[in-house]
């Protein structure tokens, strides 16, 4: 299953709109290590490495959802399905955050919407 979620997130990263594929630029390679490594660096703004890390948690628990739903004879999701589903989920997620005002994440939703939108 890691090997799929790694593919899932390189996937949404690389073939969504040209945004969202310069919030990680060439960053991610098929591997769990240097993957993980470059999530957690420092070198991203600080709303796009919030952004990144919450996109890889949001696409490993889907593809673990996913899995597990076909071990109990669920339908299968396609990946444009499990795409669009994660991007919801993140609009939401993002959504239910309060900040207040001068918080460091307050432009949480409005960068999301930047990177998703073409």
């Amino acid at each position: 299953m890691g090997k799929a979620g790694l593919k899932l997130f390189n996937h949404w990263i690389r073939n969504n709109s040209h945004q969202e594929r310069r919030l990680l630029g060439e960053g991610l390679i098929p591997d769990w290590a240097d993957t993980l490594a470059y999530i957690q660096q420092t070198c991203l703004c600080p709303l796009d490495s919030v952004l990144v890390r919450m996109v890889f948690q949001t696409t490993i628990y889907n593809v673990w959802r996913e899995r597990n739903g076909k071990r109990h004879q669920r339908p299968w999701a396609s990946v444009e399905q499990l795409t669009h589903l994660i991007r919801k989920k993140m609009r939401n997620r993002i959504n239910s955050l309060i900040y207040g005002s001068n918080h460091k994440f307050e432009g949480l939703l409005p960068r999301w919407f930047e990177v998703t939108t073409a």
